[in-house]
């Protein structure tokens, strides 16, 4: 009677430790918005980006650079928003040119993984 339960065993523990990476790759932080959004059109250049995450955020593992073609605009030291560990705020210190932009991240989630990403879409504004 021993022998069968054992037997099932050498098929059981082979296919959880299989499926342990799966369920560990859904832990991975996901951008859920961002402000600007993205493929929006402004009037006004934004004084900041906002991005938040479906997890907590660890500052000295995240960044955030901001990008018009292949330059990288400077951003202020990034910080979370009051009482979310979930938002990043990178403020623009100085009056951005009208033009096309490239919003890129890395976040680090909880498992340690790095994630990154970016919006594709590109932010537009003009002056009117």
């Amino acid at each position: 009677m021993l022998a069968r339960p054992l037997h099932l065993l050498r098929f059981v523990v082979p296919l959880v430790i299989l499926a342990a990476p799966i369920a560990s790759a859904s832990a991975h932080p996901r951008l859920l918005k961002s402000t600007p959004t993205a493929e929006s059109r402004l009037t006004a250049p934004p004084k900041q980006v906002t991005l938040t995450f479906n997890e907590s955020l660890d500052l000295a593992l995240t960044r955030v650079t901001l990008l018009r073609g292949t330059e990288a605009v400077r951003l202020d030291s990034l910080r979370l928003a009051p009482g979310d560990d979930r938002t990043a705020i990178a403020t623009i210190p100085s009056t951005l040119a009208p033009g096309r932009y490239i919003v890129k991240w890395q976040v680090t989630g909880d498992d340690g993984h790095p994630v990154r990403g970016e919006q594709r879409n590109k932010h537009r504004f003009r002056r009117d």
